[in-house]
């Protein structure tokens, strides 16, 4: 008992200055959620009490925001789901060159969002773009990537690219854990592949799933920089998540009490997942 109060009284500091400093921004900015503030000029701002809050319940923009990033969340993490469960299914089969396929199916995790957005932006630009060009000169198809109607899709299709290899990884490790013994004896009992998967191994790396979803989701509902990158949350506010709501109003407009109710909402509103996936996770463990 003696060792691990010792172990615990080292990790005090740094406890103490990351609560410090959280509480400290959320205070802040719910201070500021209550007065409007424009540039950074508190000085000369008054209290407006939930004055800010009452607008932003008003914004249509707000709203289209939400809508966008509920969407882009929960379809990006399905798709995520079920290619990374696949892939990682087939990786844990073993086959030849498997560590080579491996090293390139994660490279795309490394690279930065802004960084992996640009490369695509170009790739898919209806002008100059190889892959419509190819489209064009191959299949006789002239597809704009980016118009109203496709441009939702675009953006899954670059999220999917980039971050299915971190949920491959997630599912991968909790397949790996999984005893052989369960698998061998479903086999002698006669169980196919398909309730091996369904009876067997699902149940066993449930909690690993709902890790991988709870935290794509997370990440995917407030995506910010690759979206911000290739269409700037345009065309109008079709593709505007509410990360780049937040940016625009704050530093674009200025209005900081707007924005800083904003982000107030987004706080409580990502406690709801996050109590969902407490509760998920008890329940599997």
């Amino acid at each position: 008992m003696r060792k691990h109060i010792l172990q615990s009284l080292f990790l005090l500091p740094l406890i103490v200055c990351v609560v410090l400093f959280f509480a400290y921004l959320l205070l802040s900015s719910f201070f500021i959620s209550l007065r409007n503030v424009y540039f950074g000029s508190i000085e000369n701002s008054t209290f407006i009490g939930i004055g800010n809050y009452a607008k932003l319940m008003k914004s249509r923009a707000f709203w289209d925001s939400m809508r966008f990033s509920l969407s882009f969340g929960s379809v990006t993490t399905l798709i995520e789901l079920l290619i990374g469960f696949t892939l990682a299914y087939f990786f844990y089969s073993k086959f030849r060159g498997m560590k080579l396929l491996f090293t390139l199916l994660i490279t795309p995790m490394f690279i930065a969002p802004s960084l992996f957005g640009l490369m695509n932006r170009i790739l898919f630009n209806n002008f100059i773009g190889l892959i419509p060009g190819y489209m064009k000169l191959l299949l006789k198809l002239d597809v704009d990537f980016f118009s109203p109607k496709n441009v939702f899709w675009t953006l899954v299709g670059i999220d999917v690219l980039q971050w299915t290899s971190f949920v491959f990884l997630i599912i991968y490790a909790a397949l790996l854990g999984v005893p052989v013994q369960l698998i061998e004896a479903s086999s002698i009992d006669g169980a196919g592949t398909f309730h091996k998967i369904w009876y067997v191994i699902l149940p066993y790396i449930k909690p690993g799933i709902m890790m991988a979803a709870f935290l794509r989701f997370l990440e995917s509902f407030r995506v910010f920089d690759s979206v911000y990158v290739l269409t700037g949350g345009g065309p109008g506010n079709l593709t505007t998540s509410i990360s780049i709501f937040i940016y625009r109003t704050g530093f674009t407009m200025g209005d900081h009490g707007l924005a800083s109710a904003t982000g107030m909402m987004l706080f409580l509103w990502m406690l709801i997942p996050v109590f969902i996936a407490i509760k998920f996770a008890k329940r599997s463990w």
